[in-house]
């Protein structure tokens, strides 16, 4: 499909709609140590990176883990004068809409795994890879060093911000009478030794690593095996489109996840709540686009990357319309819809079905 995939405008963009946080710009530190560090004064467990420029090449690393109440160096050499670029998002196994750090500068980043990227070229044609950054302008009274904090209005302090964080993990795994406030108080004890025990932790009260990643790994299987999938049961690229109910909108259609032949992607985190979604979908065949047919719903689609709401006038807004196919999913909690050949344009020559797997489990990178 010839799309174009510059940056959208922030009304548009899915990253700006969906996620919200706090950005805290960096402090600079009193010691004589030269070092770039984050600190995580959050509830929320996060991945985070950073960009910066060295010998005229902007450069982008990441992800670090980041437990809640958690400080970490990222860069160990001086650090000199000038802008710097900071990410930061929360784990997948937090509930509800995903929460970032984040700014106005896109850059590439890595989706699954440790990186450094020396080339902001290499996700020109896949813009899901890239984040948001927001800027952070070091002084000359630096002295080398400098700290990125991660808050909330809440105004954690680093240990209330490591209990508050245990006690959002609890809650994300199912423990609903748990209140995020960052003390220790005697309902936490007891729900802290009783998951304690229960993983062979021990019969402790006590807050401590081992706990704190015994829960995210916990959140993080539970989230990876909830919401709607997408998978490409076909030999051919597919570009997807997903419309979904939304409360102050009527429907949300947005769009586009590139599927390699038999690829699977999440393309709605959490637990489903509706009992229908829409489907719709592009295939590329022999250098020609063969769009989806037997829709039954018209909702917004652009040729670049697009979040849009499902009341508006298309056309006077700058849209195109397509029809997307209804999917009934029968009150479950997650649910993986198939693109099969059967299913596009007949008039289009199309390879023959893939069978494929079930969708991948989501996991978050392991910090560096």
């Amino acid at each position: 499909m010839a799309l174009v995939l510059n940056r959208l405008p922030s009304r548009f963009s899915i990253l700006a709609l969906l996620l919200s946080g706090l950005v805290f710009l960096g402090l600079g530190l009193g010691s004589a140590r030269a070092e770039y560090s984050f600190c995580n004064k959050s509830s929320y467990a996060l991945s985070a990176a950073i960009g910066y420029v060295d010998q005229s090449r902007l450069i982008t690393r990441g992800w670090w883990r980041l437990r809640a109440g958690e400080c970490k160096v990222v860069m160990t050499d001086a650090i000199q004068p000038g802008r710097y670029f900071v990410y930061a998002e929360a784990i997948p196994g937090h509930l509800g809409p995903l929460k970032a750090w984040s700014g106005d500068r896109p850059l590439c980043v890595e989706n699954e795994s440790l990186f450094t990227l020396y080339d902001q070229d290499v996700c020109a044609t896949d813009p899901r890879r890239q984040r948001e950054f927001f800027s952070v302008d070091v002084p000359e009274s630096t002295n080398g060093s400098w700290r990125t904090e991660f808050v909330e209005p809440n105004n954690f302090t680093v240990y209330q911000a490591e209990v508050a964080g245990v006690q959002r993990l609890l809650r994300d795994i199912g423990r609903e009478n748990v209140v995020i406030d960052g003390t220790v108080g005697r309902a936490t004890q007891l729900v802290v030794r009783e998951y304690r025990r229960s993983k062979g932790l021990g019969d402790s009260g006590v807050i401590d690593n081992a706990l704190i990643d015994s829960l995210i790994k916990d959140a993080n299987e539970r989230d990876a095996k909830l919401g709607f999938f997408f998978c490409n049961a076909t030999q051919l690229p597919v570009w997807a489109a997903f419309a979904e109910p939304d409360p102050e909108e009527g429907y949300r259609s947005t769009g586009w996840w590139r599927l390699a032949g038999s690829e699977c992607v999440k393309v709605r985190r959490g637990a489903l709540a509706s009992n229908h979604y829409f489907v719709y979908g592009v295939m590329e065949a022999d250098g020609r686009d063969a769009p989806m047919v037997g829709g039954s719903q018209g909702f917004c689609i652009s040729n670049v990357q697009f979040d849009a709401a499902g009341e508006i006038d298309c056309q006077a807004e700058g849209y195109d319309e397509a029809q997307f196919r209804r999917v009934e999913i029968g009150g479950e909690k997650s649910f993986t819809y198939k693109f099969t050949p059967d299913q596009f344009n007949p008039e289009t020559v199309l390879s023959p079905g893939a069978d494929t797997a079930d969708p991948p489990a989501e996991e978050s990178s392991e910090g560096q």
